[in-house]
């Protein structure tokens, strides 16, 4: 009888035990797409280091069976294509743009749970790359692999394809830049739908409970600038001169804070505002809709404040990132100082012309130099049938929601292919709070699950629409 009642127990225990593997199993399943998520945030790829992210995603693009493209597989130049067909074929592709990289996740006391660690908590997926840009990754990703079955039975009129490329988050050359410039014959665009806008509420006063998603067709233009100055008065700081350098280059950066600043309404932002105007109606949606109007504007000043939501989309705006002095003694006057200003400009901007009033209002002794610039490009036209198809499966995923094409207020790779003529719209398709925005580049980064698999049911509508309309 013990010895029954000992195997009664053993067979008790491995049926546990095996049980608890299985559901270990579900849990870390990487088809799920949250833990697919969770998994890539724990490839900690800061700027610079791409490389881990980019084998985990290479190794399962490829186990799913999509055609892949190394393009350049450095450690911080990692970029290649996952796509249903070889790009050989030369079908018009569709393609799905994302960055591998992301920005550092700064004091880590602040976070809820750590960066790295994909903590999936409370309908979440938390971490740094949680929307920018590894949740629109895995989107795009897993909406491309639900059309592999398809692209097997079918000769599909589209090539379907997720470009993961490097180096964003500090605009350097060697991702989208250096594909475009090289490769992009051989990927063949026909349409590229990159980063940009996302659903908001509370956009339109009248109805807050609105959804309204907002289709990029434009953004800003980076450009970089370093203000320096260098006065030889090195001593001791007992006896200082008038002006010297690091007081030289503070009153310069206050005459640049003190600037009046001129609003100004671009096409993609008179658009907009156009059609946010008929989502609103009434006089007040007719005030919205001709904001630009020179007896309208002055009513509308509140809305377009600095800090408000709106401030981006109307006026060229900087912030200063950085200030330094070489390093000397506490009691010793430094020679040099500078400063970095991360411009972001409107379309229709001169770059050039820009820089010249930062100079005249600087004055001579700050040299004023050009560290990096992102490329210019004319708004892509939101009529085409990959703007209809997009906007179409945005209302079948949300059917409360409304859609509208936008200027994105900050700067991203899409410009790089648009300057080549291609059509590129960006969006990231899902409902997200002001307070979950700012997360971005912020602390507790986080995506909710739902909006994830929102994402990936409507990149694979517009991909269906798009299939059949071919």
């Amino acid at each position: 009888m013990k010895g029954r009642m000992v195997i009664y127990i053993l067979v008790s225990l491995a049926i546990l035990f095996s049980i608890s593997l299985l559901s270990n199993a579900q849990v870390e399943n990487e088809d799920d797409p949250a833990v697919f998520l969770s998994h890539l945030i724990q490839k900690k790829s800061i700027t610079g280091n791409e490389r881990v992210a980019s084998n985990f995603v290479l190794r399962y693009c490829s186990e799913k069976g999509l055609n892949i493209r190394i393009f350049s597989d450095s450690d911080s130049t990692f970029n290649f294509c996952a796509s249903l067909y070889p790009l050989s074929e030369k079908k018009p592709n569709i393609v799905f743009l994302s960055h591998l990289d992301v920005v550092p996740a700064g004091d880590t006391s602040y976070w809820d749970y750590p960066p790295f660690s994909g903590t999936i908590k409370d309908g979440f997926v938390w971490g740094r790359g949680a929307i920018d840009c590894k949740g629109l990754m895995t989107m795009q990703l897993f909406s491309v692999i639900n059309y592999i079955g398809e692209s097997k039975i079918h000769d599909l009129p589209y090539n379907v394809s997720v470009l993961f490329v490097s180096g964003e988050e500090e605009g350097r050359n060697n991702g989208s830049e250096y594909v475009s410039e090289t490769y992009l014959k051989e990927l063949n665009p026909a349409v590229i739908f990159g980063e940009g806008g996302s659903g908001l509420r509370d956009f339109i006063p009248s109805k807050p409970d609105l959804a309204v998603f907002g289709i990029s067709i434009s953004e800003k233009k980076a450009l970089w600038l370093k203000l320096s100055v260098n006065v030889p008065a090195s001593g001791h700081s007992a006896v200082p001169p008038e002006l010297y350098a690091n007081k030289r280059l503070l009153r310069a950066l206050i005459r640049l804070l003190d600037e009046k600043k001129i609003v100004r309404f671009d096409k993609p932002s008179r658009q907009m505002f156009r059609d946010l105007g008929k989502l609103e109606g009434g006089i007040r949606g007719f005030l919205i809709g001709h904001v630009n109007w020179g007896i309208i504007l002055p009513f509308a000043k509140s809305y377009l404040s600095e800090g408000g939501e709106l401030y981006p989309f109307v006026y060229n705006t900087f912030v200063i990132t950085s200030i330094s002095s070489p390093s000397s003694g506490i009691n010793q006057i430094s020679e040099k100082a500078s400063a970095i200003l991360d411009c972001r400009l409107l379309p229709e901007t001169d770059p050039e012309k820009f820089i010249k009033r930062i100079e005249n209002i600087v004055g001579p002794k700050i040299s004023v130099t050009v560290l990096l610039e992102s490329p210019g490009a004319k708004p892509s036209d939101s009529g085409t049938e990959y703007f209809n198809a997009m906007a179409a499966s945005l209302k079948e995923a949300y059917p409360e929601s409304k859609t509208v094409p936008i200027l994105f207020p900050a700067t991203t790779d899409n410009n790089y292919f648009r300057s080549k003529g291609i059509p590129v719209y960006g969006i990231i398709p899902g409902i997200f709070t002001t307070d979950l925005l700012e997360t971005v580049h912020n602390f507790n980064e986080r995506i909710p699950v739902d909006d994830l698999n929102k994402g990936i049911q409507t990149f694979t509508g517009c991909i269906d629409r798009l299939m059949s309309e071919k």
